[in-house]
């Protein structure tokens, strides 16, 4: 037994000692300052370097890495003149992102002795490259602002015209150049210099080049999309001309105002095959853009000052053309009272969430209204596609005549018995329309648009009956009157003031 402790005595002492000093030599590694041997980053070698030199070189390289500037060179076409500038990578969105970088010194550098050795024993001869980023956003404002000129250009629509002979030409489409991001961020980050090669002076450095790629920008109207519509020649026309002034000066001017304001808001509407028109959405329109002003609306059958008068006039004229453009009628109706600027039975009149007037675009075509109002005619003309060998005209026929009933009041101012007319009646009239389909002139249809009926205007005449104040309700005349509860042809009536 003393033996046995003799020799292992000595062996122990030897085993601790051994021990004592691995765990020295552990520790002194796992607190070395200086990044593990044989790690690099990228083309930079970085092992054996101190922490504190490693992060000073990281931020000097990375500064003179973004620094470096970039020639962006955009070229010329189409007789435009081309451009340059130059930016610096920072400048075009380039970001290096160091935390990872970070991340690993904080591994070797925090945490207990034996974490740290054993993050340095793993880091060993390790690549700890990390690749810069472009940010998108960043490369688009630079580039919009560098490049003013070049975003500013828009690409043109091309215009249909319509010559005043009512022939269809076309001003081409022009596209427009743009600088194309996405392929030009690709071409940059291919072009990029390794980031962590120490450049000795980056500001008198040559700059990098590169040109821009471009792409094209069509506009969302051509030519070609035009000429797909279908739109060839005229189908369509009618004009009327402004009725005589009634009533003041500034109602017939207020009258001439809603009429070319309600007209402008329908110019260049456009119908697709087999869309409805409804004349209600304009007039709203009209109001809030343009605003109506005062002349003589139709109230109970009857013309008083208001508000908007003259829009119906816009609806009659489009009426008559879309009667000979042969288009299908969806809502239509007359006039309580004849009106002066188009034939009785030739009238499409309006009152506000009461009246419409809708037609259908019944061709296999898009269809075009234009509208042309001067300071004594409103004209009409509908563009689209129909057989140019079928033509339609419009024929009224008047099927009965309405005699005025008479409505008596009392005026006490008159002697007893005397009598007067105030107002002379006039007559009403039964209206049928007719739409005649012609082939190369030669008549092959004949369809009843409407049966329309205009009351007539009772005779008033005043009367002492000697009964005393009021109306003589025992007059064996009746007016046999039907108040219509809405506006025709405005959009207020005389409550307005």
């Amino acid at each position: 037994m003393h033996t046995w402790n003799r020799i292992l005595g000595p062996v122990a002492i030897g085993v601790l000692a051994t021990a004592l000093v691995g765990c020295a030599a552990f520790a002194a590694y796992g607190s070395s300052s200086r990044i593990p041997a044989g790690v690099h980053l990228g083309n930079w070698p970085v092992g054996g370097i101190t922490y504190a030199e490693f992060d000073a070189q990281v931020s000097q390289r990375k500064a003179a890495f973004l620094g470096q500037s970039m020639k962006l060179s955009v070229p010329p076409a189409d007789g435009t003149g081309g451009g340059s500038a130059q930016l610096t990578l920072g400048q075009l969105g380039i970001e290096l992102d160091e935390q990872p970088l970070r991340q690993r010194i904080a591994s070797l550098r925090e945490g207990s002795l034996f974490h740290r050795a054993w993050a340095r024993w793993q880091a060993r001869g390790g690549d700890w490259a990390i690749r810069p980023a472009l940010a998108p956003e960043k490369l688009g404002a630079a580039l919009q602002e560098a490049f003013a000129t070049v975003y500013r250009e828009q690409p043109k629509d091309a215009v249909r015209i319509i010559r005043p002979d009512d022939t269809i030409h076309y001003a081409p489409e022009k596209p427009a150049r743009r600088i194309d991001e996405p392929q030009l961020g690709e071409r940059l980050a291919a072009a990029l210099p390794a980031w962590e090669v120490q450049v000795a002076d980056a500001a008198s450095a040559p700059p990098l080049a590169l040109d821009v790629p471009m792409r094209t920008v069509n506009p969302a109207v051509t030519v070609q999309s035009l000429q797909q519509q279908g739109i060839v020649r005229k189908i369509g026309e009618f004009a009327t001309r402004y009725p005589p002034a009634a009533g003041s000066a500034a109602g017939s001017a207020g009258r001439l105002h809603n009429v070319q304001a309600t007209a402008a808001s329908l110019q260049d509407v456009l119908l697709a095959p087999g869309a409805v028109f409804d004349y209600a959405p304009f007039i709203e329109q009209t109001e809030k853009t343009a605003g109506y002003r005062e002349a003589p609306v139709i109230v109970n059958g009857k013309l008083v000052p208001g508000i908007g008068g003259g829009i119906c006039q816009v609806s009659s004229t489009l009426y008559n053309a879309v009667l000979r453009a042969g288009l299908t009628i969806v809502e239509r109706r007359n006039h309580s009272l004849p009106v002066s600027y188009v034939p009785l039975g030739q009238d499409a009149t309006f009152a506000s969430g009461h009246i419409n007037f809708k037609f259908r675009n019944s061709t296999n075509f898009y269809m075009l209204i234009r509208t042309y109002a001067d300071g004594s005619e409103l004209k009409v003309k509908l563009f689209g596609q129909t057989p140019p060998d079928t033509t339609f005209d419009v024929e009224s026929v008047t099927v009965d005549t309405l005699q005025p009933s008479t409505k008596y009041v009392h005026n006490p101012s008159l002697r007893k018995g005397k009598s007067e007319i105030v107002v002379k009646g006039k007559p009403g009239y039964i209206v049928e329309t007719y739409r005649i389909q012609k082939k190369n002139g030669n008549i092959i249809g004949r369809e009843k648009i409407s049966r329309d009926t205009y009351a007539a205007q009772p005779t008033v005449i005043a009367i002492n009956t000697g009964s005393g104040s009021g109306a003589d309700r025992s007059s064996p005349h009746p007016t046999g009157d039907s108040p219509v509860p809405y506006v025709e042809d405005g959009v207020k009536g005389p409550s307005f003031r």
